[in-house]
């Protein structure tokens, strides 16, 4: 049986340490992950005030905004401020907006009309199946479960640094194949890839654009194999990584509260969504940031 979020202990709420940073008012998480508390995204951001966001942002790989009363244009606009916003490629599933999504498990004559209805989401990059995967995922709290629907956060920066000198010159150069093609539960990359499923080789081991520090840039969801080894030995390489970067000690535990808006750098974590109640509503609102070449 392959690996399942359920596999992974539930990571203990970390109280966090509150700090002042230019003008914002943070409480920290370790090993990654920040709530900024006195931020009104309901208003456009000063200069200086989005530029300090965005190296909280830089440096903590997440950051959550709580309380925030949102409108999509709202959403939009701060989504539009951090970079180009990436259209829908599933068009059934886009809002108001071509740059919208919404996840939900809501139904509409017994049919599920949002993205990513149920269960749980293993580890995973957003579009690092494309040329230029997500820069920025920016999800929004609309409707949520008492329980579950945790997503979880992996610091990928310090997973790569980790690692073992031999490691990382064993991968150092080395480019995997990511697939948009996994099990309908979101669970493993399907047993046999569809030759017109979207994929795209990035390097195992990313750059940061903007800090310069080397992260991990792979995930058990869609990187399916390592160019130039043989299926066999890339699989085992694969898999001691994907073991690697999911240790608990890599990982952030977001518990979702009402209208929070959640933005993650897709360059430096990999992240996935536990389980919840099928019977109790789950809607968030997504946009999604373009990036770069992955070097």
């Amino acid at each position: 049986m392959s690996m399942q979020v359920a596999d992974i202990p539930e990571i203990a709420a970390d109280p966090g340490s509150k700090e002042i940073y230019k003008g914002l008012e943070l409480i920290r998480h370790v090993p990654c992950g920040t709530e900024i508390l006195n931020v009104d995204l309901t208003q456009p951001l000063a200069n200086g005030q989005f530029d300090a966001v965005m190296d909280v942002w830089h440096r903590s790989r997440v950051v959550v905004f709580r309380n925030q009363k949102l409108g999509p244009a709202d959403q939009l606009r701060f989504g539009r401020r951090v970079g180009e916003l990436s259209i829908i490629h599933t068009e059934e599933f886009a809002g108001e907006d071509p740059a919208i999504m919404y996840i939900s498990n809501v139904k509409e004559d017994g049919t599920f009309v949002h993205a990513l209805p149920v269960g749980e989401m293993m580890f995973h990059i957003d579009q690092c199946y494309k040329p230029l995967p997500a820069k920025a995922t920016i999800l929004y709290a609309m409707k949520l479960p008492k329980t579950g629907g945790n997503t979880l956060f992996g610091d990928m920066i310090a997973a790569y640094d980790a690692l073992d000198g031999e490691t990382k010159a064993r991968i150092e150069g080395l480019n995997a194949l990511n697939v948009y093609d996994y099990d309908a539960g979101a669970t493993h990359t399907a047993s046999d890839i569809s030759p017109d499923a979207p994929h795209y080789a990035h390097p195992i081991v990313r750059t940061h654009p903007v800090t310069g520090q080397k992260g991990l840039f792979i995930n058990r969801l869609m990187t399916r194999s390592i160019i130039g080894l043989s299926e066999a030995e890339g699989r085992v390489l694969l898999e001691e990584l994907f073991d690697h970067q999911e240790n608990s000690d890599f990982i952030y535990e977001h518990r979702w509260q009402l209208l929070d808006l959640l933005m993650w750098d897709n360059r430096c974590t990999v992240h996935a969504r536990r389980d919840f109640n099928l019977e109790e509503t789950r809607l968030l609102r997504r946009v999604t940031v373009l990036g770069e070449t992955p070097a």
